[in-house]
């Protein structure tokens, strides 16, 4: 919101443009002023003042494709045998490379999908990549080869938007002060994906065929493709208004902006190039976000390391089948849903309390960082959680224990992940989708290849030494994050907003 010097000084003005693309839009055509800042509390075609059924059903059908796609990317990993020896492959690279290679595709989908988002609508990016999804999941299930597993399923994760969108469109359906619960639901949902995928893929694995797992996840994914299209509505404001200012005048200025790719030639170079680095410009604006995107990515590599691995690794270690193994997965999803419930129940309290646990004086806006509070715990149990899951397969200890260690790594990840993206929708506000989208290459570049050293880093040191090595490089990232929740005067240089 802009205060009343900013409003002010835009009517003598003229507004500041925008760019977005090879076309320019005035900032008016977005920014609230006057008149539209007084309807907005009644106006009925903005997201947050349509109704609370109607809100929630959005949000819980979009946490539902989130769930479908958490799924399908590791309901392979019991299978990982049965494909190798389908193929008859050998290479230890390929064999974790084909599970964690749809991080490698959400690496690019967020440097199109969010801006696109914020130009076309979040609606019309949403069903076009569902659908593309959904296509590229079901031919990886009639591939012929394990390398044509590994394109399909880049492509597939390169049409993922739910990561990107659904935090965004959480902070479109909800104002400020109830967002942190509903981000915490679009985080917990989907977080059930990660348990029953790998059961679901150990049983279908033994009782069908592997390829069962990618054409369910297909079925499934086009039953709920069908529901978002009746139940989504458009939830960006300013291409809401942008709609209703097209329909309501014929002023050849109130146009809707034209498409990024006209023809190939300089403009569309142009164009495109500015698409991809846009987000990554947005993000900047800001040191701290920055930062806590690089920690979140250590974070993220991490877990990606055990979940990609922890079937294959309870299948030498203790001799589970591969229905067995995928049971292990359960420990680690409920840590992960310990944490959303944790952020769901301290979220908003802890935004408006601080670490005091004192509310503001009246009038005093709370400070964005303490949305981060939640995160201490993970500081701590992380480290843990490593150390003890190494060290417990190195002594071959009762499997109990290192499928514990897992359900702490797991609260840690989701403990963390929530406040540092609801803290990035807090402080970008409209531009959000943009900040989101460029939170997330790093994350998943590092959740992609890490995976891969796993079976080279237990070969040659060990699995009490490998992980111990992790959680000695996640201790050396925890000063600066944990200095800026508590000290957050101090850190000014660190988390202001450029705008």
């Amino acid at each position: 919101m802009m205060n009343k010097d900013t409003m002010a000084s835009s009517t003598k003005s003229a507004p500041t443009p925008l760019v977005l693309g090879p076309t320019v839009v005035p900032t008016s055509a977005r920014v609230e002023d006057g008149p539209l800042a007084d309807a907005d509390e009644t106006d009925p075609s903005l997201p947050q003042n349509w109704s609370s059924t109607r809100r929630w059903l959005i949000l819980i059908v979009l946490s539902l494709m989130s769930l479908m796609v958490n799924m399908s990317l590791v309901i392979c990993a019991p299978a990982s045998s049965a494909i190798a020896k389908a193929f008859d492959n050998h290479d230890s690279f390929l064999s974790v490379f084909y599970i964690t290679v749809p991080n490698l595709g959400q690496v690019i989908s967020p440097l199109y999908v969010g801006p696109l988002s914020e130009r076309l609508g979040r609606m019309p990016v949403c069903h076009f990549f569902n659908l593309a999804f959904l296509i590229f999941t079901m031919i990886a299930g009639f591939s012929n080869s394990l390398g044509m597993i590994v394109v399909f399923r880049f492509l597939a994760g390169a049409s993922i938007c739910s990561i990107c969108l659904n935090p965004a469109i959480t902070g479109d359906l909800f104002a400020i002060e109830k967002r942190g619960s509903a981000m915490s639901i679009t985080s917990l949902i989907p977080i059930l994906g990660s348990a029953v995928g790998p059961i679901v893929g150990g049983y279908i694995t033994q009782g069908l065929n592997w390829r069962w797992t990618f054409w369910l996840m297909a079925i499934i994914t086009a039953g709920l493709s069908s529901i978002m299209v009746v139940v989504l509505k458009e939830t960006y404001v300013p291409v809401i208004r942008r709609r209703a200012l097209k329909k309501a005048s014929s002023n050849e200025k109130v146009r809707s902006p034209p498409k990024y790719i006209t023809g190939w030639n300089m403009v569309t170079v142009k164009a495109l190039a500015l698409l991809v680095v846009r987000p990554f410009v947005i993000l900047s604006r800001s040191r701290i976000a920055v930062l806590m995107a690089l920690y979140l990515s250590i974070l993220f590599a991490f877990l990606s390391l055990l979940a990609a691995t922890l079937a294959t690794v309870f299948q030498e270690v203790y001799g589970f089948s591969e229905s067995s193994s995928g049971l292990v997965y359960i420990a680690l999803t409920i840590g992960t849903l310990s944490g959303a419930l944790m952020c769901r129940f301290t979220l908003d309290y802890f935004r408006l309390r601080g670490l005091l646990f004192q509310k503001p004086d009246d009038g005093a806006t709370p400070l964005p960082e303490n949305r981060l509070i939640p995160i201490i715990p993970a500081m701590i149990i992380y480290p843990v959680g490593l150390l003890l899951y190494g060290w417990s397969l190195q002594e071959r200890l009762h499997w109990i224990v290192p499928a514990v260690a897992t359900g702490f790594c797991g609260f840690s990840l989701s403990s963390s992940t929530t406040p540092i993206m609801n803290y990035l929708v807090d402080i970008f506000g409209d531009r959000s989708a943009s900040a989101v989208a460029a939170v997330l290459p790093l994350r998943y570049i590092a959740g992609a290849f890490l995976p891969v050293a796993a079976p080279y880093m237990y070969s040659s040191l060990g699995y009490g030494w490998a992980n111990s090595l992790l959680a000695f490089v996640l201790l050396a990232a925890v000063p600066i994050p944990l200095l800026v929740i508590v000290c957050p005067q101090r850190m000014k240089t660190l988390t202001t907003v450029a705008r």
